[in-house]
């Protein structure tokens, strides 16, 4: 079968944050198998351009490719095949080359229409149907937000893009492996099979934080289906490896913004009524924020309908829209908090609590404060912490909070307490509130109030943006 379509391969990576090598690599001597199995490894991924089929024979030819790799790879640019390079070169990865970028696109193929049409064609045992629907839906959603293209699923009819999970050998003349290796792979825009996205049926898929997540590696093949190659930025959705991350939150990089706009324009999101961005300037002073919570290792700060995330060895934080993330959950939510032993998020609003778990709602998911013991005069909560060595749930209303006890699943005996009187210094509204490495963290307003418990004293008191780099 004819394809004038190009094939793209999603590859697993088991390492965190996409890194693509150790940073502590032990010394390795390279051998002749390395070097051999570098030439091979240039040939498919880093053609010469000069058609040849042999292995290279010129050391300046070789070196010069070396160093595309290293740079591709944001290794040190030596040209000679060291440890890292050879490591790097060693992982599982994408079947497409990486420099290819848009040129070997001819006229840069994209859908010329105002609404593209997905189709799931079929499932796969270890996932339900709604599991996966969503994930492919999350998938979509990603990209829709960045572009003038209505993506939009179809049922029981052809589709511009049509998903299924294939085995092997599968028709395409691009095989898949079996477990690990290639996950995935789809095709540029076109007619005929251009568009369509096809996963290796025999992975281990999940929507949790274990085997290969579903949702990650659909974001990656809908930008191929949507026109897009790989990108060398490591935090970009089309870098070429897929690596395990604690967290289910994906959002794209500016690189990815960069290069579906390229193709398809902009989107300009104000508020009809104010004209004003509906994005908050997370450096705003006077900025304040709804909740924020820990989870999966981030910091979780919510405003409006966004959220800023950001691990706390990384300075800069990224902002991606609620809906994104989780499905059904309202904007200006009033409260959140992690459970984490039991993977679990709770939000608020009103009366009214979310629970999801791994990012995905859980049976029952809208149900009452009330249900916490709460007394029926609270109509909203401010803030909630979890404390994690005594398994207890503090909720703050107004001046006063409660301690739930999340073991024995009941309300504490003499609660409600003032603020004030058990936080000496806390004297104002708290907006939202987490713990982090032992210490509390109250918002009101535009102050943070850093909190030592054990020791009834504020630290320091900061900007409540603090936290996201300002």
């Amino acid at each position: 079968m004819n394809c004038l379509c190009f094939s793209f391969s999603f590859i697993l990576v088991n390492i965190a944050f996409s890194l693509p090598v150790s940073l502590h690599s032990e010394a390795k001597e390279i051998t002749q198998s390395d070097l051999y199995d570098a030439q091979k490894y240039i040939k498919q991924f880093y053609t010469l351009g000069d058609g040849s089929a042999g292995l290279i024979e010129s050391k300046d030819s070789l070196s010069r490719k070396i160093k595309e790799v290293q740079q591709f790879y944001g290794l040190q640019v030596t040209g000679k095949l060291d440890p890292e390079t050879v490591e790097t070169m060693e992982m599982p990865r994408c079947g497409f080359p990486d420099l290819a970028q848009y040129r070997l696109y001819p006229g840069k193929p994209q859908w010329k229409k105002a609404i593209v049409t997905y189709r799931v064609m079929n499932y796969v045992p270890q996932l339900s149907y709604f599991e996966t629907d969503y994930a492919i839906w999350k998938a979509v959603n990603i990209w829709q937000k960045a572009i003038p293209v209505n993506l939009v699923r179809v049922h029981n009819i052809g589709a511009d893009i049509m998903i299924s999970f294939e085995g092997r050998a599968h028709g395409d003349n691009f095989p898949f492996d079996g477990r690990g290796g290639i996950l995935a792979h789809a095709f540029s825009p076109g007619p005929g099979i251009g568009g369509d996205i096809h996963f290796d049926r025999e992975e281990n898929w999940t929507v949790r934080r274990y085997g290969v997540n579903l949702f990650r590696v659909a974001v990656h093949e809908f930008g191929h289906a949507l026109g897009l190659g790989h990108s060398s930025d490591r935090s970009a959705v089309m870098y070429p490896t897929y690596s395990y991350h604690q967290s289910n939150i994906v959002s794209l990089s500016w690189d990815d913004i960069r290069a579906i706009q390229n193709l398809y324009g902009t989107i300009l999101m104000y508020n009809q009524e104010a004209a004003e961005p509906l994005i908050p300037d997370k450096c705003d002073p006077s900025i304040s924020f709804d909740a924020a919570t820990n989870a999966y290792g981030e910091i979780l700060l919510f405003k409006n309908e966004y959220f800023w995330r950001k691990y706390q060895q990384v300075t800069d934080a990224k902002i991606s829209s609620i809906q994104d993330v989780w499905l059904d959950l309202p904007s200006n939510i009033d409260a959140a908090c992690e459970i984490p032993g039991e993977d679990t998020i709770y939000f608020f609003k009103g009366s009214t609590f979310w629970t999801y778990t791994h990012y995905e709602l859980s049976r029952n998911s809208s149900q009452s404060i009330y249900l916490f013991g709460l007394p029926s005069y609270v109509k909203q909560i401010d803030a909630v912490i979890f404390i994690q060595p005594t398994k207890k749930i503090l909720f703050f209303v107004g001046d006063m909070y409660w301690s739930y006890n999340d073991k024995i699943k009941t309300m504490d005996y003499g609660y409600p307490k003032w603020i004030n009187r058990s936080w000496p210094g806390i004297n104002d509204k708290i907006d939202a509130a987490f713990q982090n490495n032992g210490l509390f963290y109250f918002f009101s307003g535009s102050r943070l109030y850093e909190y030592d418990y054990w020791r009834k004293e504020i630290v320091r008191t900061l900007n409540s943006n603090n936290w996201l780099g300002c």
